[in-house]
């Protein structure tokens, strides 16, 4: 009699054991079917097509097949990597991720506003200021008051007036000098020059449509006068952007640009319906 029952312990044991493996740990590389929603039931995104055309967010080219990952690489969001776990092939799970275990939350810090309508004036200052450090990193050391140097990149040259913890130049350009639009949509001729400010006229007229670069709308000149033009930058639907610091979200209201560099899911709650389909050890 006790040999059948340590027989059947044995058994019991030894089968534990190879359920065990059937689940989903970390290391494994899985196969998931998904739906992805936000908490008022929203789908915007998913592994099944039929899911995807029901709710309008078909893309044609998609392959729409189980993803693969492997759990613990951090390849998808925290909240997710940890929920499979323990999860057994043909099962289906409810995941609810909080901000914090999906794409994080808001950092106001990430968000800047602009405003629409913008003025630019035609008098700019001929003095600028820099720390020394600064000076140095950018022109070499061993210079003095009085020397001439020249911007790297835009060929402009400056006078050293002051040299200390601060460095003042000053800008050695005369009237009718053309200045390098860095980045303007315009040109720019130097039409007046005193101790402090240069005047210069900026080559576009009232009714102008221009851009700006590397910006997704285009800008309206809405009116030129001696002492400024005034721009308008034309709303856009939200879109998002590319950037070497990640995606960019753009967004208009009535009074500002908003570009938003968090996450377009930050500060959300999410659901994420699974199954899991199938473990590949």
């Amino acid at each position: 009699m006790n040999k059948i029952l340590i027989f059947l312990l044995a058994a019991i044991i030894l089968l534990s054991g190879c359920l065990g493996t059937n689940t989903v740990k970390k290391g494994d590389k899985i196969y998931v079917d998904y739906i992805k929603s936000l908490e008022n039931g929203t789908v915007f995104d998913t592994s099944i097509e039929s899911v995807a055309k029901e709710n309008n967010i078909y893309t044609a080219g998609r392959q729409y097949k189980p993803l693969q990952f492997t759990v613990g690489n951090g390849e998808v969001v925290q909240g997710f990597d940890e929920g499979v776990i323990g999860m057994k092939a043909g099962e289906s799970k409810t995941l609810t991720i909080s901000p914090e275990m999906g794409y994080g939350l808001v950092n106001p810090a990430s968000i800047k506003a602009y405003p629409i309508i913008d003025i630019v004036p035609t008098k700019l200052p001929r003095i600028t200021v820099i720390p020394f450090e600064q000076f140095e990193g950018i022109f070499g050391e061993g210079h003095k008051v009085g020397d001439i140097v020249t911007a790297p990149g835009v060929n402009i040259n400056l006078t050293i007036m002051e040299l200390s913890t601060n460095v003042s130049l000053s800008f050695n350009f005369k009237v009718g000098d053309k200045l390098p639009s860095q980045g303007m949509p315009w040109n720019e001729t130097v039409t007046a020059i005193d101790e402090t400010n240069i005047t210069v006229n900026y080559d576009v007229k009232k009714n102008d449509v221009i851009k700006f670069p590397n910006t997704e709308w285009n800008t309206t000149v809405i009116d030129v006068t001696p002492d400024n033009i005034t721009i308008k930058h034309n709303a856009i639907p939200d879109t998002e952007i590319q950037s070497m610091f990640g995606p960019i979200n753009i967004h208009f209201n009535e009074t500002s640009i908003i570009i938003d560099q968090n996450h377009k899911l930050a500060g959300k709650t999410l659901i994420f319906d699974v199954t899991l389909k199938s473990i590949d050890r």
